[in-house]
């Protein structure tokens, strides 16, 4: 009756069909046998018409007139049909009714044949439907955002006497998720106090007029509708122009962004904001989301502020957001609030293999050199990647074999002989380990071969190597020293000394005279001349260049070296070694040419 939008009364169902006709289906269809039988016959299909709504019925083939109930018939006369007429239809003939329902019975129009045979011929109707509302609804826009409500304003013009107009206003409270609620129904009151109303909970109101005049239909015109209420502070997010640019950076480097907030309102903000800024990695799909709180600014002011974007298994191309105050306090925008920048960070991936560095007495050496009974191995994790720091033990693993056919001993980090260092700003990742080989001697065994074996990975899962670091190296438990030989022999501008130290103490003193053949000292070197020792393999920091006590050159030719080492006062014992043919008893030979 209002909208004049066609309907079936019995809406469509897939398991047991009742509408036909083409897309979409609007009739419903019985046979005779489903006038009454059945949960969906005729007589609830004219139940189902609403009040006022306009109805057409029509025959198709044979619908057995002379067998219809007396309830279908009464049923009929519900959309206006005429009991007559339905009583002087003959089986075949073709029927049109035109009704309402709640019509007065035979106030439908009703299309009958009007020629014989009845059942053979054609009828049609054709007929204009009208329509009208008879109530209806006006919605405001969003109203707001408010930090307190104070009233609603309204002035309706009715023209009529007497009044048919039924009108009222609804009050709909609107939270920052868009999620609408009924606070205030039907008001009619010119001034509404809206006081109550929670604008931290509802900062947005919208407002619905409901307007009805089922006599005149003739609605009452609206001629103000009014919402007093308290504004809300308003900001606008500033980029400089170095944040606003795209950038390329290492993994693990933190990038900073500078950002300024300002106040274009002439309101305060509540408290301090919140800023939410999140990268978003295009490979995988995933989300970094951080927080950080500003302070508010005053009206007119700007507060400045930097966000700092860890970078640590971003790597690929990110897109990067910024939202000052989402959602938290209302605005009247939220859009100035945003920025927005796709592709804005590339990450490059961390795949360079770190670095294994190891020394013993802060000494390298070499495959099978001497070293201390107990001396200290620092292992270093060198990475070139200044941003991503090793700070744990995770695959960092230390080994040990104590000959050649044993299996390797894993160190524990727990043991008392272990000490770590996480990397930092300044320093690489550091073990230190003690042993104390001294705890294997043997007085049958001739010698102590031991094989260290580190194998380690970066923060970045980097391997070190294909390989483990791996090194031999023999421990002498005798203190003495071997192998003292002049380097170069024959010499022509200088020569330094290369020795073995043996055991796990240093001499007191080691001193070096230089001889003619006939046995006339002409060069004595002291142990602070030759510098810094250690056990294992040493070259002196001293280099002779063929001169005398009184700094004259010597004249070439052959001259004898004797070596002198001391230890708790004592000489300490030479150890012969296949090395040693041209150093015996202490004495060696050196040339000097030019």
């Amino acid at each position: 009756k209002a909208s004049t939008v066609p309907y079936p009364p019995i809406p469509f169902i897939i398991t047991d069909p009742k509408s036909c006709g083409r897309l979409p289906q609007l009739i419903n269809s019985f046979t005779f046998s489903e006038f009454e039988s059945g949960s969906e016959n005729l007589l609830t299909s004219i139940d189902a018409i609403k009040p006022g709504d306009s109805v057409i019925l029509f025959t198709i083939g044979n619908p057995q007139f002379t067998n219809w109930s007396a309830t279908v018939k009464s049923k009929l006369e519900e959309v206006g049909a005429s009991a007559a007429n339905i009583e002087a239809l003959t089986n075949g003939e073709p029927y049109i009714l035109l009704g309402r329902k709640g019509a007065p019975a035979g106030a439908a129009r009703e299309i009958k044949a009007t020629a014989a045979p009845a059942n053979q011929q054609e009828i049609e109707l054709s007929e204009n439907i009208t329509g009208i509302f008879s109530d209806g609804i006006m919605t405001s826009t969003l109203i707001g955002p408010a930090t307190q409500w104070q009233s609603l304003i309204t002035d309706v013009e009715v023209s009529e006497l007497p009044q048919t107009d039924v009108f009222g206003f609804n009050v709909l409270g609107v939270n920052n998720n868009g999620d609408e609620t009924l606070l205030r129904n039907n008001e009619t009151q010119k001034v509404v106090d809206l006081s109550g109303i929670n604008a931290a909970q509802y900062p947005y109101l919208r407002l619905v007029y409901n307007i009805s005049d089922d006599v005149n239909l003739s609605p009452a015109q609206l001629d103000k509708w009014q919402v007093i209420y308290t504004g809300v502070p308003e900001g606008i997010l500033l980029v400089d122009d170095a944040t606003n640019a795209t950038r390329e950076v290492p993994e693990g480097q933190v990038v900073e962004t500078s950002f300024g907030f300002k106040n274009i309102s002439q309101r305060d903000f509540p408290d301090s904001l919140n800023v939410e800024y999140t990268l978003f990695n295009q490979s995988t799909r995933t989300s970094n989301v951080s927080n950080l709180r500003i302070m508010s600014p005053a009206p007119g002011d700007t507060t400045s502020f930097i966000l700092s974007i860890p970078t640590f298994n971003r790597t690929g191309v990110n897109n990067y957001n910024v939202f000052v105050n989402p959602y938290e306090y209302p605005e009247q925008y939220y859009e100035n609030n945003i920025f927005d920048y796709k592709n804005y960070l590339s990450v490059v991936q961390d795949n360079v293999n770190p670095l294994i560095d190891v020394v013993f007495d802060g000494n390298y050496i070499l495959d099978g050199d001497i070293v201390s009974p107990t001396p200290l191995i620092s292992i270093k994790l060198k990475d070139d990647n200044q941003y991503i720091l090793k700070e744990d033990t995770t695959n960092i693993n230390v080994f040990l074999r104590k000959c050649e056919g044993c299996d390797y001993v894993r160190i524990p980090f727990s043991s008392e002989r272990v000490q770590w260092y996480p990397a930092d700003g300044e320093n690489d990742f550091r073990i230190e380990y003690r042993p104390d080989f001294t705890e294997d001697f043997d007085p049958g065994k001739e010698k102590y071969i031991y094989t260290l074996r580190v194998d380690a990975e970066d923060a970045s899962g980097n391997a070190s190597g294909t390989e483990p670091y791996t090194v031999n190296f023999e421990v002498v438990f005798e203190s003495s020293i071997t192998n003292f030989y002049p380097y170069p022999n024959p010499f022509s501008s200088n020569t330094r000394f290369v020795f073995t130290l043996t055991g796990s103490e240093i001499p007191e003193e080691i001193k070096v005279q230089i001889m003619t053949v006939s046995g006339k000292v002409v060069r004595e070197i002291t142990q602070d001349e030759i510098g810094p020792i250690h056990i294992g393999n040493n070259i002196s920091d001293f280099a002779w260049d063929g001169k005398d006590e009184f700094g004259d050159q010597l004249a070439n030719g052959v001259y004898l070296y004797r070596v002198i080492v001391r230890q708790n006062g004592e000489t300490m014992d030479h150890r012969e070694t296949s090395a040693d043919r041209a150093f015996k008893n202490g004495f060696g030979k050196l040339y000097l040419l030019r």
